[in-house]
């Protein structure tokens, strides 16, 4: 009858066994063992056969009274014990207990009721320490007594409390735990291994391990198991593919140790875990660094990778060539012991500078052993080192060199040519100064001889006669107009300009009055606060005359003419304006507007010389400033002229 108890309960908690014992069959100082719901004993450790006497083989299945005195088994104190621990959940008393050999030793016991998942009673975990010496040393300090007292019942409970805690890990941990025996069949799988693998325990028992490997891994895991056998005790870590329960193969990371020599485990025991998604985020990730690498080795430039120590971790076909070296020579090696001669110079300090300051760096150097001029582009590297793009910048700074040397021919020959415009334009100014006055002598003889025949025959002429003599005196004064514009248009190249700060305001009132001298038609003058500006006072009165003028020429024969003065102030540089409503002009011949001579209308539809403008646009430029126009057919035009806020006195 004990014997068939014994098989039972081995059959019923084998593993829940095998767990116990690894968690406390190697603690010497408690008795601790498992104990059923009747008070047979289920397990013993090291400590319970150092305190009681007995063997494993000796005990296990035995009832618990064998430790208590015969005063206590007659009082049915086993049975009282188990009882308030199954009412109270745990138990703890004290008392005398007989050995094996019939001594006996005052006990401290701790009783704790285990409970499977399902809440069934599984029995109950003692724990039992020999407390004789306590016992007899009474004369020790109640607190010390106390406080040992309180330890033991905190590691009992902590011990049987991890006990349970330990079973359900083994349970419901992450990775799976598998058990084999020397066969390399399953004797244990935790719940996980079905979550994992797909296969619950009575499918996976109808597979050979051989099976579910892939076909590609076989023989890898045969040299595994074989090095598992071999090396009792070690664990062997390995990474092999195995089919799922619904036919696809995924990677699995196992961990085994072979403990079939341990008598209280007896089995290789495997934890293991999916790491399929690793090895494909890996695959991908080596297939990313496969598609970098083809494009480091593909661009034009040369690309190097340096760890923290400036030695070599990558370089690309391109940089072998710029320095004629073989990449694969110099992965590994410091680069300044490869290039001496570079210690210290801009390219040395630049790289120092990146890895110092951990910032981006761009410099150019020349290394002269090779001939090569280098731009480097240097990024610090995350965890140290540099990441360099080198380009070769030889064929660039020879072409720099090549066309400094044609900017200084050039340069040379445009002073050259401006010396030879400056002499010429200074003869041309001249020349222009000189007949435009001579022009004057026959001009006056042409206008006196007009003005004597119309004095001295007048009433004789009759009416042709009349209208030819005022032909002749209109186009005299326009001829002589022309000459006073080209007299001041020639004095422009000659006259240094007086700078001072000049009222535009007060500019405009002036050239107003000019203009509208006269003028039978009565305009609407819009006039904006306008701010000073430094110019030659003259020089600027000739330009507003001649634009307001013009505004006021070109709106005559509009039915309600409108111009507006005003300014757009810009940081360095005033642009004022003169806006009209009158005919306007075709944007495309705005290029002809600032020509000498140069006219968009007709003399019979508008009197003028043609040379305003241009000696506008000449005034302005002398200023540093420019002027220019925006218009459309019959929609008026305004007229800009830009003047800077600082004027050199040159």
């Amino acid at each position: 009858m004990l014997s068939e108890n014994i098989d039972r309960v081995a059959l019923s908690h084998s593993f829940d066994e095998k767990l116990f014992r690894l968690l406390v069959a190697s603690i010497s100082d408690y008795a601790i063992f498992m104990i059923d719901p009747n008070g047979a004993i289920m397990s013993w450790n090291q400590g319970a056969q150092k305190i009681n006497g007995y063997t494993e083989e000796e005990i296990i299945g035995q009832h618990i009274s064998v430790f208590y005195t015969i005063n206590d088994n007659k009082a049915n104190v086993p049975r009282e014990n188990l009882y308030a621990a199954l009412k109270n959940g745990k138990y703890k008393t004290e008392g005398w207990k007989q050995r094996k050999d019939g001594s006996v030793y005052w006990a401290n016991v701790a009783f704790t009721t285990v409970y499977n998942d399902n809440g069934h009673l599984v029995g109950f975990a003692q724990i039992t320490r020999d407390a004789t010496i306590r016992k007899e040393k009474e004369e020790l300090s109640e607190e010390i007594t106390a406080e040992l007292e309180k330890r033991v019942q905190e590691n009992t409970a902590t011990i049987a409390a991890n006990e349970i805690r330990f079973r359900k890990l083994i349970e419901n941990s992450y990775d799976g735990i598998s058990l084999f025996d020397a066969r390399l069949n399953v004797v244990y799988r935790s719940s996980s291994a079905e979550r994992i693998i797909g296969w619950n325990n009575e499918e996976r028992a109808g597979q050979e391990i051989n099976d579910l490997i892939h076909p590609q891994d076989r023989y890898k895991v045969k040299e595994l198991f074989a090095d598992i056998f071999a090396n009792p005790g070690k664990p062997i870590l390995a990474t092999y593919r195995t089919r799922h329960k619904l036919g696809h193969y995924i990677w699995i990371e196992s961990l085994f140790t072979n403990r079939l020599n341990d008598e209280h485990i007896k089995a290789i025991v495997c934890n293991f875990k999916d790491i399929t998604q690793r090895i494909k985020a890996e695959e991908e990730l080596l297939h990313k660094n496969d598609q970098i690498e083809d494009i480091l080795e593909s661009i034009t430039d040369g690309f190097i990778a340096l760890d923290k120590d400036f030695c070599y971790l990558y370089a690309n076909k391109r940089i072998g060539e710029m320095l004629h070296r073989d990449p694969e020579e110099l992965i590994g090696k410091y680069i300044w012991t490869e290039f001496p001669d570079a210690v210290n110079s801009a390219t040395y300090k630049a790289f120092n500078r990146a890895a110092t300051k951990k910032q981006y760096v761009v410099a150019e150097d020349y290394y002269a052993p090779l001939l090569l001029w280098q731009e480097n582009h240097i990024y610090p590297a995350p965890g140290g080192g540099l990441s360099i793009f080198i380009r070769d910048i030889s064929a660039r700074k020879k072409a720099e060199k090549q066309i400094l040397h044609l900017n200084e021919t050039l340069e040379r020959k445009v002073a050259e040519r401006t010396t030879q415009l400056e002499a010429a334009n200074k003869e041309l100014e001249s020349f222009s100064y000189s007949v435009s006055h001579d022009l004057r002598a026959p001009l006056r003889a042409v206008n006196g001889y007009a003005m004597m025949l119309q004095e001295d025959f007048n009433g004789k002429l009759g009416d042709e006669g009349t209208r030819l003599i005022n032909i002749i005196t209109n186009n005299a004064r326009l001829m002589g107009q022309l000459i006073d514009d080209l007299l001041a248009f020639s004095r422009m190249g000659r006259k240094a300009m007086v700078i001072m700060p000049v009222d535009m305001n007060a500019l405009v009132d002036v050239a107003l009055g000019e203009a509208l001298q006269g003028q039978s038609k009565e305009y609407e003058i819009k006039l904006h606060k306008l701010p000073p500006c430094s110019g030659d006072l003259n020089l600027l009165r000739q330009v507003m005359l001649n634009l307001v003028s013009n505004a006021v020429k070109y709106s005559a024969k509009t039915a309600h003419p409108v111009i507006e003065i005003g300014c757009i102030k810009n940081p360095d540089q005033r642009v004022y304006y003169i806006k009209d409503n009158g005919v306007g002009f075709d944007m495309k011949y705005s290029a002809k507007l600032f020509g000498v001579f140069q006219r968009l209308h007709s003399a019979q539809e508008f009197e003028g010389t043609g040379v305003g403008l241009a000696l506008a646009k000449r005034i302005i430029a002398k200023h540093g400033g420019t002027i220019w126009a925006e218009s459309a057919v019959g929609q008026g035009a305004t007229f800009y002229f830009s003047m800077p806020v600082k004027i050199s006195k040159s």
